[in-house]
């Protein structure tokens, strides 16, 4: 990458040049992304290019963070932004503290659970458990 560090880096593999992203993948799956086989043949089974299935991915990802994200609106709110400051800031200091090991990783993964872990909601059915 030849651009120097901007203050809203999206990291060390992609380039934002405007609206139109670039994105290199690695080699091979890992715990932090797919490879571009992986992308090519995961977008290629849902009939949808790589870019489209990113976008999709994308979006519920920000649907899942963002309380109330409205998708036809072209901004978000000031306390939409204010939250995503908050998240950017939390996630500052995380990466500022010590490396942790993997048996700590896992401990804090185990820790997580349970009906009062933040992504509980997300894994009840939508039905409510009713067919």
């Amino acid at each position: 990458m030849t651009e120097g560090k901007q203050d809203n880096q999206l990291g060390s593999t992609s380039v934002d040049t405007g609206n139109i992203f670039k994105i290199e993948l690695d080699q091979c799956n890992s715990a932090f992304g797919i490879s571009a086989d992986t992308l090519r043949l995961l977008a290629a089974s849902h009939n949808v290019t790589p870019e489209a299935l990113i976008t999709r991915a994308v979006t519920m990802w920000a649907q899942a963070v963002i309380p109330d994200l409205d998708l036809d609106s072209p901004s978000l709110t000031p306390a939409q932004i204010e939250l995503l400051h908050q998240r950017q800031q939390t996630a500052d200091a995380n990466t500022t503290q010590p490396q942790q090991t993997l048996a700590d990783a896992f401990r804090k993964l185990l820790e997580g659970t349970g009906e009062n872990h933040e992504n509980a909601e997300s894994r009840r059915p939508r039905d409510g458990g009713h067919s």
